[in-house]
């Protein structure tokens, strides 16, 4: 599986893929965390950067600040989310299984963490 897609003029890193990027609240920036895309922030234009959710801090939300923006050229990648453990993964769908604004990497966290466990018991 690819984690990006390259385009002549910009990669657009794909939903789902985990990335380092700062974390900024009032303009401030409180240092780099990892974090998992979501999307595009404007999805007619993809320089103006992603919607991410850092989700060491949290269930995705405003208040704790854990959904965030990251501009075009700040995130590194780090993998994706099917690299992640079946516990890890099974924490993030509980967070994300009542909300739909966040359905592509819903399924993706709930298919990969599917995978997982079928491994884990032999199947």
């Amino acid at each position: 599986m690819t984690v990006a897609s390259a385009s002549a003029t910009q990669t657009v890193l794909e939903p789902g893929t985990v990335v380092r990027t700062p974390r900024y609240v009032d303009g401030e920036s409180t240092g780099t965390r990892k974090a998992i895309v979501l999307g595009l922030w404007n999805e007619q234009n993809p320089k103006g950067g992603y919607r991410v959710w850092f989700y060491t801090l949290g269930a995705p939300s405003f208040e704790p600040r854990t959904l965030g923006m990251a501009f075009a050229n700040e995130p590194v990648t780090m993998g994706t989310v099917e690299d992640m453990s079946e516990r890890t993964l099974l924490r993030l769908y509980r967070w994300l299984r009542d909300r739909d604004q966040f359905s592509v990497v819903r399924h993706r966290i709930q298919k990969a963490g599917l995978r997982q466990r079928a491994r884990r018991l032999g199947q």
